[in-house]
């Protein structure tokens, strides 16, 4: 006796609490969701399909049996689609598998179809008016199971054109992310080599200078060492702005100004606009260093670059000119083995795959020098500026 009554309590506590957690609200809110909600949405579309299935007949003249009649044949498949969805669910491991498939709906259309032409005759069987009731008149049993058939196998087609629809859908975003992942490492792989390249050749240029005047080498290892900085701080970025890529083009020039001192003038002419618009990481200064090794530091009296960009319709436009030796009579930019210019045209392609979305030219400027032309999206660009 007196240990049942700590279990009949114990066990009526249970349930003062589960009703009371009910009660709350959260009980409610899982019961709506998980139930109620479903049940509702079922019930509406299998009404919209039974007026819809009604419309030829109304036509010819509103009858309210034969309204009644298909939406409550409708209703009866409301009541049998969770258990649908319930072998549905059953049948997931074998989805792989299309014939097997294919044959278990056709075995399980028998069932369904005489389960609801049963069904469809007690719903209706109120109704004396509806006279073609499957129970009431057996010679519409085969009408009625036709009928079932028909409609189970559109649900089946309908149900796995959604259900491999969104497979679909699902399989080309994991491939578009996929895709996205293996141009961003591409990218990134391009930029690690064009690094190293920089690098070398900035070091290059301090080393000859050392020994001769060692704070002027000072001064360009700083700026250097700020370049370096900078461009970490932009590693895990594929676009950055324009303006973030010409303060790290600024670093770069310090060293080639203390270089060349007199004998080279650095020309930038930037439209306001163009500062927020993303562009490659590290686009500029190898077209510049390009500029200044190739045309530049082969004349004794040196030259100017000059780096101009402006928005024009909805493309970026960027040009880096200069008026140095200029480009060999047999130079092709298809024959060209230079990291920077390949890392350049490389990237800007990963990008910018479509045809006709981006430009990269490279040609003669009249008078002497050599002018490099870059077009790419501003709308796409400006996204990430926004």
């Amino acid at each position: 006796m007196s240990s049942v009554q700590p279990d009949s309590l114990f066990l009526a506590n249970d349930v003062r609490q589960r009703v009371q957690s009910v009660r709350t609200g959260g009980g409610w809110r899982r019961i709506w969701r998980a139930w109620v909600r479903p049940a509702i949405l079922i019930f509406l579309i299998w009404t919209a399909v039974g007026v819809f299935t009604s419309v030829p007949d109304v036509l010819n003249g509103f009858q309210w049996p034969i309204l009644a009649g298909r939406v409550i044949d409708s209703w009866a498949w409301a009541l049998m689609t969770p258990a649908f969805f319930m072998i549905d669910r059953k049948l997931a491991s074998i989805e792989r598998h299309v014939v097997r498939l294919t044959l278990l709906f056709v075995l399980l259309s028998v069932p369904f179809s005489i389960v609801h032409t049963y069904l469809t005759g007690i719903l209706l069987y109120p109704i004396p008016a509806v006279w073609w009731n499957p129970l009431r008149r057996h010679d519409f049993f085969v009408y009625y199971f036709l009928g079932s058939f028909q409609v189970y196998s559109a649900l089946v087609g309908i149900v796995y054109a959604f259900k491999y629809y969104n497979r679909f859908l699902t399989s080309q975003l994991q491939l578009e992310r996929v895709r996205k992942g293996l141009l961003e490492s591409r990218l990134n792989t391009l930029r690690l080599q064009l690094e190293p390249h920089f690098l070398f050749n900035a070091l290059n240029t301090i080393s000859s200078e050392v020994t001769t005047d060692p704070n002027l080498a000072r001064d360009m290892i700083g700026d250097l060492g700020a370049l370096l900085r900078q461009s970490l701080d932009c590693k895990d970025k594929t676009e950055i702005t324009l303006a973030q890529e010409l303060s790290l083009l600024d670093h770069y020039l310090s060293i080639q100004r203390v270089r060349f001192g007199d004998r080279m003038e650095i020309g930038i002419d930037v439209e306001p606009e163009a500062l927020s618009v993303m562009v490659p990481s590290m686009l500029l200064q190898p077209l510049v260093e390009n500029a200044i090794r190739h045309g530049i530091e082969g004349r004794v009296s040196g030259g100017k670059v000059t780096i101009s960009a402006w928005p024009a319709a909805d493309h970026l436009e960027i040009r880096v000119c200069d008026d140095g030796i200029g480009l060999p009579p047999d130079w092709r930019m298809e024959d060209s083995t230079g990291l920077g210019i390949r890392s350049v045209r490389e990237r800007l392609a990963g990008l910018y795959p479509d045809p006709g979305e981006h430009g990269f030219a490279i040609h003669r400027r009249e008078g002497g020098g050599t002018e490099v032309e870059i077009s790419m999206p501003l709308s796409r660009t400006r996204i990430e500026a926004e």
